[in-house]
């Protein structure tokens, strides 16, 4: 991220317990999160790409970057 600070990490995971977050984590490393609703992409529905995924399970798309303060 130093050599290219505008590099973004596109990443997906499942919700297991509202308990965990990343906030703690992204404010140790500088760094940013902005949440993709799967809505707006077609992607909140059951048997995405004929997988079972995400099923009745929930499902977060994020785009991790560095803060704009860290530039």
């Amino acid at each position: 991220m130093q050599k290219n600070p505008k590099v973004q990490l596109w990443s997906t995971y499942q919700v297991r317990s509202a308990d965990w977050s990343l906030e703690a984590l992204l404010y140790k490393w500088d760094m940013k999160c902005v949440h993709i609703p799967l809505e707006s992409f077609g992607a909140d529905e059951e048997a995405i790409a004929e997988s079972a995924l995400p099923g009745r399970h929930t499902v977060e798309m994020l785009v991790i970057s560095l803060a704009k303060d860290s530039l």
